[in-house]
């Protein structure tokens, strides 16, 4: 079995085995708090060396007691002035003034919480010491595999703190569940002398009259009830630290316990220094507690994440969106607004963040889908697609707007499958689909007319969401990123384009470049944010080549144009969309994830700057893979200074053809995945995937494996988990072909 493989293996134990017992461990970790408090509480009671115990008064008081009633053990308390005495008769039991024999009765209804917490302790108070002894012996595997399940690292999580915990104060903790083993198994317990016997039982006070012959009765400390009949006594030691111990009294005679408590013992109880080591169990036991709690909070954590928000309730319409780029998003926000405008009730939400259930509550859908790659359902809703089942959807009837460009080879493919995909569910539709081709704003308002008349629906639209006008950017410069003779590199550039007056913009944009008249425009990401600089937008163009059927060397129109052709200071027509779907955070202390390959680094320098420009940004982890470090480790520079003032928390590479590395950003993924399991469950980090469809399909595959093997999901369940991640936006794609 390899490395890898045991230690699944073992996360699944340590993990399944802790929330079985935790019950169990829970009842043994309070308890053994309470009982941390009894050296506490003691450290006070009993007479003094110093002090002088009245004896005569204390027989006589004890005999006058056991006629009431029979006291199951005598407490001395107070410095020697007065006696706790444990007995079920509530007559009996309670506090006795020695000197004048006053009698102060115990609180009705209560018990002996030490007494009580130690038979919970041993036994669970049904005998079941068996059971605390197997699980004492879990524990203490739990707690010696924990630190080999997560390295030490200091995060402010949950796991973070549990991670600390468990690592840090483990030779104070692993005291208490080692003791205990120690203890079931009789290691470093002392010998075990034969015990006594008596002709006939004697009383405590019977005990104390035969003991006042051969013992300092001045130091008792306390008596009780023992085995066969017999009464043991506790004697505290003198000035010396000397002469005290444990006795028992039998009708012949006295006879001491040998050695007393042996040192495994008193360390587990926390009587081995008084007070103090009493109060150092106690911060076990707290210790204890905190991992067991927060291992089980993590667990019901993950358990929620399967939850999915329902949608609102006691609407008619679901209006809802499946979007690659936020145009399909911005429609359907506006037919969402203009039927609330028009006092229709409805819901808004991507198609892709909904179960099946949640929408067949809705007898009416109206739906905007765009197409990605070749002509594929956009990445948010493919969950959905996966989810979906004949009859899943029956009764629901929905209309599709369906968005596209025929230019690509298969027009509008991403709204045709999806269509066929709630048909096969069942789902009928209630208007014939309607494709659009290119800009949509004159097929949009048309659908939106027929769904107002055919389907009757007061719906009133204000007006298109805005679409960025052209402008005008100068090629300002351009640097080769690739090195070429250093391996088989794809030659690959860093472009800056220039405007004459500020634009806004921020990182994972779209600027929108054609060639030339009747082209058809190619998307690049923006690397750069106008917080920075509002007039230099960054690119990092691939140039696209391949060979001609003739054997003819062909360029790509678009990048061979802005790698080729076009002279520095040529200004060309260009359309910057923006793409709120894969910008960084708002808020530039969320931890973010950038996973890339080749070319798809394009907007990553663009996160760096903007979130350094902001003075307080938070963990960033970045994924790269390319073909050579030494020849196409794209805008490395960049990254390195990142890394070396902290705005880049971590770097992690993958050069799949140098003979050192051969690994891909999947194989990195799969390699750390404690850590990638941290970084999304823990602390919540946005996940960004960009570069070739296939990377993208590889690296989400890679993640629901970390969710497998460091979160314990079934392989169907984690796929589903990180395809509802997709659709709510927790991992975000950007892909091309």
């Amino acid at each position: 079995m390899s490395f890898a493989a045991a230690r699944r293996t073992l996360i699944l134990l340590h993990r399944w085995i802790a929330l079985i017992l935790t019950p169990i461990f829970l009842v043994i970790i309070l308890t053994g708090a309470v009982l941390s408090f009894r050296p506490i509480v003691n450290s006070g009671q009993g007479p003094r060396p110093e002090a002088s115990l009245d004896v005569a008064a204390l027989s006589q008081l004890v005999g006058a007691i056991e006629k009431a009633g029979q006291p199951g053990g005598i407490s001395v308390i107070e410095g020697g002035r007065a006696l706790q005495v444990m007995a079920q008769d509530p007559a009996v039991a309670g506090r006795w003034d020695i000197a004048s024999g006053a009698h102060t009765p115990a609180p009705a209804g209560g018990i002996d919480i030490f007494r009580t917490a130690e038979g919970l302790h041993k036994t669970l108070l049904l005998g079941l010491g068996l059971v605390v002894e197997v699980a004492s012996f879990l524990m203490l595997g739990i707690m010696v595999a924990g630190p080999f399940l997560a390295w030490l690292r200091f995060r402010n999580s949950l796991m973070g703190w549990h991670t600390a915990m468990g690592w840090l104060l483990l030779p104070l903790t692993l005291t208490s569940p080692v003791t205990a083993v120690m203890l079931s198994i009789h290691i470093g317990t002392g010998s075990r002398p034969e015990l006594p016997r008596t002709k006939r039982p004697v009383t405590i006070s019977q005990a104390l009259a035969i003991a006042g012959r051969d013992l300092d009765l001045n130091r008792l400390a306390g008596a009780r009830r023992f085995r066969g009949g017999t009464v043991m006594l506790q004697i505290a030691p003198d000035a010396t630290g000397r002469n005290g111990g444990g006795f028992v009294v039998t009708d012949s005679g006295v006879t001491p316990l040998i050695g007393g408590p042996s040192l495994v013992k008193q360390i587990h109880e926390g009587t081995w220094g008084g007070a103090w080591s009493g109060a150092i169990n106690f911060g076990i036991s707290l210790v204890l507690l905190a991992l067991t709690v927060t291992g089980l909070w993590s667990w019901v954590r993950r358990k929620a994440r399967n939850r999915v928000r329902p949608v609102v309730a006691g609407r008619d319409i679901l209006v809802a969106h499946a979007s690659q780029t936020g145009t399909a998003a911005r429609l359907a926000g506006v037919v969402f607004e203009g039927l609330i405008a028009g006092g229709e009730k409805a819901t808004l939400a991507p198609i892709g963040a909904l179960k099946p259930t949640e929408i067949a509550r809705f007898p009416l859908v109206l739906l905007v889908a765009s197409t990605t790659g070749e002509g594929e359902i956009p990445d948010g809703a493919r969950a959905l697609v996966r989810q979906i089942k004949p009859n899943n959807l029956k009764g629901v009837r929905f209309a599709m707007l369906a968005l596209g460009d025929r230019s690509y080879a298969h027009f509008c493919g991403g709204g045709r499958r999806l269509t066929a995909a709630l048909v096969a569910a069942g789902a009928v539709e209630a208007l014939p689909l309607r494709e659009v081709d290119g800009d949509p704003s004159g097929a949009f308002l048309g659908w939106v007319d027929t769904v107002r008349g055919e389907l009757a629906l007061n719906c009133e639209i204000a007006g298109l969401p805005a679409v960025s006008p052209p402008v005008a950017l100068t090629l300002a410069d351009r640097q080769r990123l690739d090195m070429p003779g250093i391996g088989n590199t794809q030659e690959t550039w860093q472009i800056w384009l220039e405007g004459a007056q500020d634009i806004a913009f921020r990182p994972g944009d779209l600027v929108r470049i054609a060639a030339g008249a009747g082209e058809r425009p190619r998307s690049y990401s923006v690397g750069s944010s106008s917080r920075v600089d509002p007039r230099r937008i960054a690119l990092t163009v691939r140039l696209h080549e391949w060979t001609a059927d003739d054997g003819a060397r062909r360029l790509g129109r678009v990048s061979g144009f802005l790698l080729h052709e076009a002279e520095q200071g040529v200004t060309v027509e260009a359309r910057l969309d923006p793409h709120p779907g894969f910008n960084p955070p708002a808020d530039p202390k969320w931890p973010i994830v950038m996973i890339a390959a080749g070319s798809g680094i394009a907007p990553f320098p663009g996160f760096i700057a903007e979130r350094r420009a902001s003075g307080r940004a938070g963990p960033a982890w970045l994924i790269f893979g390319n073909r050579h470090r030494d020849g196409d480790f794209l805008w490395r520079d960049v990254f390195e200074e990142a890394l070396a003032d902290g705005t880049l928390t971590r770097m992690d590479t993958a050069f799949s053809r140098d003979p050192d590395d051969g690994a891909r950003v999947q194989d990195r993924l799969r390699q750390h995945a404690t850590e990638v399991f941290e970084w999304l469950v823990e602390t919540k980090a946005i996940v960004y995937i960009c570069g070739r469809r296939a990377m993208s399909e590889a690296v989400l595959e890679a993640l629901a494996e970390v969710l497998v093997t460091e979160g314990g999901l079934k392989p169907e369940a984690a796929r589903a988990e990180i395809g509802q991640w997709v659709a709510e936006g927790r991992v975000r794609v950007d892909t091309f072909n």
